[in-house]
């Protein structure tokens, strides 16, 4: 085979993958289904929602573009570690939202979706990511927040209620 077939059939492969991984239907809750816990392991990029011991869904997430080590204060682009107790918010500019404890009061740490529409604060990813739903997982864009697509916020915002235990772990 040509050096030039080999290389635009590996392109076709790539293509052909990355509209597969779009495309590709994950599982979703039921509607009614409820959970009383969420665990964020930052190492491994997910969100774990559990209810009564039993988990009953994996997320793939994006997480403070500052890297993993543990928020110690306001503004300084990381995820917090530790226990929180969770609170809806159905009003941000990101789709729907659940603050995380007391970071979520005084630093604006959610766990959120991409947004509606265009804001200052991520307009990067809107313009980057904001078509393209999961690619957003890809690389850590957040200022410490949790970000899920706005299906997979919609679902988890459906199955929790306010004082949600959220555990974070590195």
């Amino acid at each position: 085979m040509r050096k030039s077939t080999i290389f635009w059939l590996s392109i076709l492969i790539v293509f052909l993958g990355l509209i597969v991984y779009y495309f590709y239907p994950e599982s979703k809750l039921k509607d009614d289904q409820k959970a009383d816990k969420i665990i964020i392991n930052k190492s491994n990029h997910e969100l774990l929602l559990y209810y009564k011991e039993e988990l009953i869904a994996t997320y793939k997430v994006s997480l403070g573009r500052n890297g993993l080590n543990k928020k110690t204060k306001p503004g300084d682009w990381l995820t917090p570690e530790g226990c929180f107790k969770g609170k809806k918010r159905s009003q941000t500019i990101y789709q729907k939202a659940i603050a995380v404890g007391e970071w979520g009061d005084c630093c604006g740490v959610l766990i959120h979706g991409l947004g509606n529409g265009y804001s200052p604060e991520i307009f990067h990813v809107k313009i980057i990511m904001g078509r393209f739903k999961r690619f957003h997982r890809w690389y850590d864009w957040t200022k410490g927040c949790i970000a899920l697509t706005n299906d997979e916020i919609d679902e988890i915002y459906r199955a929790v209620n306010n004082n949600v235990i959220i555990e974070i772990n590195p």
